[in-house]
């Protein structure tokens, strides 16, 4: 007949009591890669696309030429304006003559007034005109500094027509291309900045005191799982979310090849060392049967029973007990391979 087996005499063993440790781990957890820096490059003007120059994942740098906007129209303002700018400069030369020769007149009248040739009213008459002319030349100088100024918002806007990359980097779209019109801040291609990527990951409140600026992480990815990527903590919100307990942290890494993509998931640590106090056993007592780990617990008549367990982390010679086994629960380490279920044991 089956059954647990019977011995003719105890076996004797060692024993342990779960019991609680402190453990201290990394934190763990999962994020989506993203550009350092997006960039929307945009038109300043408005008018018809002529040419895009590049296109996705296209490496660009600093100040390249990346589109152009026609800019018939605004060359024609400017032949306007340069034509304006023309008139009123020669204005301003004849208020000029005009003043220089009302002085000349003045001063000569003056002379005869004082002799008695000219009479008091002429002379002022003449000396009123000398004012007009005054205001008439302050006006031509303003309207050529209006005409400057109309010139030069113009040249502006025909710089504009020109669109460079304001950094390094690869583009990420092309939401254009030529032959479409397009308005003053409509995104024409987007710059992503991957020479460096970032992650943002939620930290539980119980955990984010250990986090700050700068501490050490790695990341891991599933397309290069053998490659592992030193990075830090750059930023922690300064609040939490109030449904899930959490605040974001944002941790970078340098990607000096730029096989990191962005949306690619990754694994990171963080250096942490957070400590916790769980249920653990020594290592001694923990056993493999089949595809079941587990330990020999003793009950009241000292037979061992098989309990199945599931581990954490083992540090040393201590095993971390996740689930399976109470506190205090009594088990048999030394001596635990030879037993078999339903044995009596007994210890010195």
């Amino acid at each position: 007949m089956g059954g647990p087996s019977r011995q003719s005499a105890a076996m004797l063993v060692e024993t342990a009591f779960a019991r609680p440790s402190v453990f201290a781990s990394d934190l763990q957890v999962l994020g989506e890669l993203k550009p350092k820096a997006e960039v929307a490059v945009m038109s300043r003007v408005s008018g018809r696309l002529r040419e895009v120059l590049v296109d996705r994942g296209q490496a660009v740098s600093q100040g390249q030429l990346l589109a152009r906007v026609e800019d018939e129209e605004i060359q024609k303002q400017l032949q306007r304006a340069e034509a304006t700018m023309a008139v009123s400069r020669a204005r301003v030369k004849r208020e000029e003559a005009t003043q220089a020769n009302l002085r000349i007149q003045v001063r000569r009248y003056a002379e005869l007034h004082e002799a008695g040739l000219v009479s008091s009213q002429d002379l002022e008459d003449l000396e009123s005109r000398l004012r007009v002319a005054g205001a008439d030349l302050e006006l031509a100088k303003a309207q050529v500094e209006q005409a400057e100024a109309s010139l030069s918002e113009l040249r502006v806007q025909q710089r504009d027509t020109y669109i460079h990359s304001p950094l390094d980097g690869v583009v990420g779209q092309r939401h254009l291309d030529p032959g479409a019109l397009v308005n003053a801040g409509l995104p024409i291609v987007s710059i992503l900045d991957v020479d460096q990527v970032k992650t943002v990951v939620p930290v539980t409140e119980n955990v984010l005191q250990q986090v700050r600026i700068g501490l050490e992480a790695s990341i891991v990815v599933d397309a290069y799982p053998d490659r592992v990527y030193e990075a830090r903590v750059t930023r922690i919100s300064p609040y939490l979310d109030p449904e899930t307990r959490s605040a974001e942290i944002e941790i970078e890494t340098e990607n000096p090849n730029r096989l990191l993509k962005p949306g690619m998931f990754a694994r990171v640590t963080i250096d942490v060392s957070v400590e916790r106090t769980v249920n653990s056993i020594p290592r001694s007592g923990l056993l493999i049967r089949g595809d079941q780990q587990g330990v020999y617990v003793l009950n009241s008549e000292r037979r061992v029973l098989f309990r199945p367990v599931r581990i954490g982390v083992i540090e040393g010679d201590v095993v971390e007990i996740t689930n399976g086994l109470e506190e205090g629960a009594e088990i048999v380490t030394t001596g635990a391979q030879s037993l078999n279920e339903g044995d009596i044991v007994r210890t010195q």
